[in-house]
């Protein structure tokens, strides 16, 4: 069998390669379109932004979580970690693509400040996204279509630094009142609905997310005290409970028009198994993780059990790098009711998989970080109730039965990493609950944090070529062809030894 081709990724959450043709279209140059509006083009580019959160399996595969099933073959490079600029070249045109949806938003918007500070938080969060996966990329000289055809290239932490002034900016702008001059951006925003209170609450927490992410940086501490002292004084606050940021444009029950997840893992329209349904499975790693912690709840929601003999009934994965006819897709854990959950037909429970929302981010994320923040003295506020949220926020999302009494009897055990009484280091208790609450949902971002913190202690692939995993994605080879002298400028770049500036 094939190897599934890419369509647009991340965040390479990670990453991977979607499009969303069909849905919510709009011009691919929408600086030259006739009949766009800044409404339409928000709603298309939001759209475009949560589907390629569809496709992360590279940082899914490289923390830890997923793997492929013995079903498919190929899968050499994620494996080895012998990337090559061909690989996931797609994802920088289109998250450039994307951008340049809203810098048109934000351009055109005129008064809709309602609309400009939306696009702004979303610049932001692809622009970290870049970053994240490569360090140094254009961006002040970006987006001016033929005025710089070859743009230079930014330092990882100019730009860092940048989009905070990006989201105090958007935050300014999502502050003026709604009204006949500046119209609510309504069911143009697929997110949040026109709630600019959840906008500058979003805007926040990724402004906490970029913040943190710089830690281990030399000379940086100060600035991050100052900073998130500087979103508390602001007085929105971070995302709460029950404040996911989802998307859902009106998925319908039609081919291009589902729930990019779950048309890309789970089933198709007519309700036959998706391409790519039996290709991925949880790792061992990840199962043996949550079964040594009792995480029994949350595994029976992301999880499937084995269908085949000897292992029926079984939660199972393979090592990574692994794919021998053990590891069959009958013989592993696929996606799960509340990720990919099967269509009646097929043996599930409703018909219903293919309207739900796509998350972006979730509230679980926004209490883990908060907790780090305080635990680490930059943010006041109770980081074992935090982190306990967190928890707790993370059943809800999976739907689990009674979630609130679940998660307290979880976290309630007395097992490093899972007790906050019991955990001798807070923040490892904390990155490894994000860890799992990210699972299937941003694995870009769980590998971000692994990359940032070391936290879990992810196996090496058994088909490594060495004795790391690599740190970052290699510049696509279109930038070579055709941005050549400066993406040279970079220097000789190595996925093993070329760090992204925030990593140790």
């Amino acid at each position: 069998m094939k190897k599934y081709i890419y369509t647009i990724a991340l965040a390479i959450s990670l990453i991977g390669l979607s499009s969303c043709e069909g849905f919510l279209d709009v011009n691919d140059n929408p600086n030259q379109a006739v009949s766009s509006t800044p409404d339409l083009v928000i709603a298309a580019a939001l759209n475009n932004t949560a589907a390629r959160l569809a496709h992360h399996e590279i940082g899914a595969f490289w923390v830890g979580q997923w793997s492929p099933t013995g079903s498919v073959s190929g899968f050499n490079e994620q494996k080895t970690y012998d990337i090559t600029t061909n690989f996931l070249n797609g994802t920088w045109i289109g998250i450039y693509d994307n951008l340049e949806d809203y810098l048109y938003v934000e351009q055109n918007a005129a008064n809709r400040k309602s609309l400009s500070g939306i696009a702004k938080v979303m610049k932001a969060y692809n622009y970290q996204l870049l970053v994240d996966m490569y360090n140094n990329v254009p961006y002040s000289d970006a987006l001016k279509g033929t005025a710089s055809i070859r743009p230079q290239y930014d330092e990882g932490q100019v730009i860092y630094d940048n989009l905070i002034t990006v989201l105090d900016d958007a935050i300014v702008d999502l502050t003026v009142p709604v009204s006949g001059d500046n119209p609510s951006a309504g069911s143009a925003d697929i997110y949040f609905g026109g709630n600019i209170t959840k906008w500058r609450k979003f805007a926040n927490t990724l402004k906490l997310r970029i913040l943190l992410r710089q830690i281990n940086v030399a000379g940086k501490e100060n600035y991050i005290k100052e900073q998130i002292a500087k979103i508390a004084a602001e007085g929105s606050g971070f995302l709460g409970a029950d404040e996911n940021v989802l998307s859902n444009p009106g998925y319908t029950k039609s081919s291009g028009k589902m729930n990019q997840f779950y048309e890309a893992y789970g089933f198709t329209a007519a309700d036959k198994k998706a391409g790519n349904r039996d290709f991925y499975c949880y790792s061992k790693f990840f199962v043996d993780n949550m079964k040594s912690t009792n995480d029994m709840a949350r595994l029976a929601r992301l999880a499937t059990t084995a269908t085949a003999a000897p292992y029926t009934g079984q939660y199972r994965g393979p090592e990574f790098g692994e794919g021998n006819d053990d590891y069959l897709a009958t013989k592993v854990s696929l996606f799960g009711p509340a990720i990919a959950d099967p269509p009646k037909a097929l043996g599930g429970t409703n018909d219903n998989g293919y309207a739900r929302s796509m998350v972006v981010m979730t509230s679980a994320e926004s209490f883990f970080l908060q907790a780090e923040a305080v635990q680490r003295g930059y943010l006041s506020g109770d980081a074992k109730t935090l982190f306990e949220s967190g928890i707790t926020e993370s059943f809800k999302l999976l739907g689990v039965t009674d979630a609130s009494t679940a998660a307290s009897d979880y976290y309630n055990q007395s097992i490093s990493n899972v007790s906050w009484n019991s955990s001798s280091d807070k923040i490892e208790a904390i990155v490894y609950q994000k860890w799992v609450a990210l699972t299937s949902y941003n694995g870009f971002e769980a590998w971000c944090e692994y990359r940032r913190t070391g936290v879990p202690d992810v196996p090496l692939s058994t088909r490594a070529i060495g004795i790391q995993q690599p740190v970052r994605i290699l510049y696509p080879a279109s930038e070579y062809s055709t941005n050549a002298a400066n993406v040279k400028e970079q220097g000789a770049i190595s996925q093993f030894t070329s760090k992204i500036f925030w990593i140790k």
